[in-house]
């Protein structure tokens, strides 16, 4: 059964701190909370379950976890992460006007109040969820984002005069930010402007849609029109690992979503995963999580 976190981590006079964390084990505990939490991404690598979706997390990488939702960092890797964490009622007056902001809309659709405006939501929730949540950041965004979260910390830590009022502005304007790399990263998908970034939408949405199959480097190259070793040197850039990396862990990703969702044999995952036989998937899988699929499909059902 899921862990259900409650409000141990906040003092008596403020409901929003940032949480300096680092994961590094095989499967983290399985929990869910009573509070918003942002995460950002400082280090490493992780596989991270949310809502029965399995997605993989590098540095750099920015998004939400809603109240209620059971979450779990997977063969976490030296991850260091900033969580800020707060409760929606703790924004005061200023939560109707972030509910109304882009990127923010499904975050305050639960926790208190009312929901936010959801005209592009049916109440059910969209495949692909958290892969729309995250954010990818350059370089020097990462370094806005951590010196903000940064700046939070700090202004809890010290309890300075008036360090509950600093505390929650610089929980908006860190919202706010968000709200406008979320906007400009999704135009930029939409109108294939991002020049860097759109290369590298163009390989995940390959591996997304071919990943059973058998995929090569020129394969890659020729989606983003680049030369396989430019489109390498671009992808490992961003995403802190080479493109045929990306596919492995890809790969195991789903045939974890498989083993907790379906009742497919072993052999059928390895099929529908792009493995060439039940032998090399199991070494594999063993190798990045921990488990053979057999005993990690085992445990989650002992879970429930």
């Amino acid at each position: 059964m899921a862990t259900v976190i409650g409000d141990e981590y906040f003092s008596d006079n403020c409901r929003i701190r940032v949480i300096d964390a680092l994961h590094n084990h095989a499967h983290g505990d399985t929990h869910s909370h009573l509070f918003c939490e942002m995460v950002y991404v400082r280090t490493g690598f992780t596989l991270h379950s949310c809502e029965g979706e399995i997605e993989m997390l590098s540095a750099g990488n920015l998004f939400f976890i809603r109240p209620g939702e059971v979450h779990a960092y997977i063969n976490a890797q030296q991850v260091k992460l900033y969580n800020c964490i707060f409760h929606s009622d703790a924004l005061g007056d200023m939560l109707s006007e972030l509910s109304e902001l882009p990127g923010l809309r499904e975050l305050f659709l639960v926790d208190g109040g009312d929901p936010a405006d959801t005209a592009d939501m049916d109440g059910a929730r969209p495949e692909g969820m958290m892969q729309s949540r995250i954010l990818r950041l350059d370089v020097g965004e990462r370094r806005n984002i951590e010196t903000m979260l940064e700046g939070i910390m700090r202004e809890y830590d010290v309890r300075d005069i008036g360090w509950e009022s600093s505390v929650k502005a610089r929980l908006v304007l860190f919202l706010v930010r968000y709200s406008r790399l979320y906007a400009a990263q999704r135009e930029k998908r939409r109108d294939g402007s991002d020049d860097y970034y759109g290369y590298i939408y163009k390989v995940l949405e390959y591996v997304n849609e071919h990943y059973c199959e058998d995929i090569t480097m020129t394969e890659l190259s020729a989606v983003t029109g680049l030369s396989p070793d430019y489109m390498a040197r671009r992808f490992k850039a961003v995403m802190y690992m080479s493109p045929s990396e990306y596919v492995r862990k890809f790969r195991i990703a789903k045939a974890m979503e498989f083993l907790c969702n379906t009742s497919l044999s072993i052999a059928e995952i390895a099929a529908q995963t792009g493995f060439s036989d039940v032998s090399l998937f199991s070494r594999v899988f063993k190798t990045a999580v921990g488990l053979p699929p057999a005993s990690y499909r085992k445990n989650l059902r002992e879970d429930i």
